[in-house]
């Protein structure tokens, strides 16, 4: 008896690649709980009712609830947030740094490559309280400096892995000194890791802190391309902001001092209620392709993008003419895959302007069994500076 069988095709119509941008990590200074929380697990939580079902309570832990408290707050409720409270014997170096179990790397690879942006906060004051010195250099906790280029080898470690993420550190002990900071715009090359400066409250007068829950709270509500320094985001949900201990109001001209070193911090605008950030800076240099972190995060998208539709062509056939040069029609199609990919997922968006890749044809993958592809990014770009000229005109002149 004759039959006709139709059989369904699937994954013929390029579905978007899901990639997660606001997912956030934070790794702070703690306690371990009695019958709750244990130091150094690290858990995944969506809101400060499952921060309380972990048995993280203010009682016990206020430093780390008041950080979590005001990424909540910030960002809203239902946002995912990898956690992990450390120890007071682990300095911010420590967290930072990748060779260290126990550290952020631990976090990172609980996360299993899903935090995009890592924040790193150390309760100075807890630290001396254990047994720990702080030593205060180049106008804070000199161990920040450290960890900043701890963090700089853990990110490159987790780039090569196809794991990319941006580090944002705590700047404790903070002095008060915005001149004594060191100059991170002129001769660095960091653009994976940040420093933040200010905290929403004066915290201690020695061992100040920096207000991390709010900055990745902001940075887990915004699409990638979008600055935490838009002023169009509106104002962030603090009440206050201290550099040390005095109120960003009277701290005259020390905000632009400290974000003129490429440091992130905080800032305020005449006839405009509420606080914003002042940038979003990496510590590199400005003509850095990566100097800010909306850039950074960016082009850490595409690199999943790029890296998640390339790896299915490993080993795959490839056609080639006589003269053993590449088939034009198949470099065409496969450069097609990933302008799709990342013009359904970010151009589409407008976290991009373009995209466009190029595969030579003319190269020799029959001795080498390479294929090198090129990928470019065109990015938006950013009203940072606005020049105004304002006077009067008269018609009848």
């Amino acid at each position: 008896m004759g039959t006709v069988n139709i059989a369904l095709a699937n994954g013929q119509l390029g579905g978007t690649i899901q990639t997660n941008d606001g997912i956030v990590g934070m790794v702070l200074t703690g306690v371990s709980e009695s019958g709750g929380y244990t130091v150094g697990t690290p858990i995944l939580v969506s809101s400060l009712t499952d921060v309380a079902a972990a048995g993280i309570t203010a009682a016990n832990n206020p430093f780390a609830l008041r950080h979590l408290t005001e990424f909540y707050n910030q960002v809203g409720t239902s946002a995912k947030l990898y956690l992990m409270l450390t120890a007071a014997t682990i300095t911010i170096a420590n967290m930072a740094d990748n060779t260290n179990a126990n550290g952020g790397k631990k976090l990172m690879d609980f996360s299993t490559g899903k935090i995009k942006v890592l924040g790193l906060l150390a309760d100075d004051k807890a630290v001396h309280t254990g047994g720990g010195t702080i030593t205060i250099t180049n106008g804070m906790n000199a161990d920040v400096y450290t960890a900043a280029a701890n963090g700089k080898i853990m990110a490159a470690a987790y780039f090569n892995a196809e794991k990319p993420f941006r580090m944002i550190i705590g700047g404790s002990s903070y002095a008060g000194t915005a001149s004594a900071l060191t100059d991170e715009s002129t001769g660095t090359s960091n653009n994976r890791v940040a420093i933040l400066i200010g905290d929403t409250l004066s915290y201690d007068a020695t061992y100040s802190s920096a207000a991390i829950g709010l900055l990745l709270g902001t940075v887990a509500s915004l699409p990638v391309q979008r600055k935490i320094s838009r002023v169009k985001n509106g104002a962030l949900s603090n009440q206050a902001v201290y550099l040390h201990t005095t109120a960003i109001e009277s701290a005259g001209g020390d905000p632009a001092t400290i974000a003129g070193k490429n440091f992130i911090t905080f800032i305020t605008y005449p006839n405009v209620s509420g606080y914003f950030f002042a940038s979003d800076a990496m510590l590199t240099v400005s003509t850095d392709d990566y100097c800010m972190l909306a850039r950074g995060r960016i082009i850490d998208k595409a690199h999943i993008l790029a890296y998640t539709t390339f790896v299915q062509e490993i080993d795959d056939e490839v056609p080639v003419n006589d003269d053993g040069t590449l088939d034009a029609g198949f470099c065409k199609w496969l450069s097609q895959q990933i302008v799709n990919q990342v013009n359904n997922t970010m151009t589409a968006n407008r976290e991009i302007s373009a995209v466009s890749c190029y595969i030579n044809p003319a190269q020799n993958i029959l001795s080498t069994n390479q294929l090198n592809i090129v990928l470019s990014i065109t990015p938006v770009g950013y009203a940072t500076t606005i020049d105004i000229s304002l006077g009067f005109d008269n018609p009848a002149a």
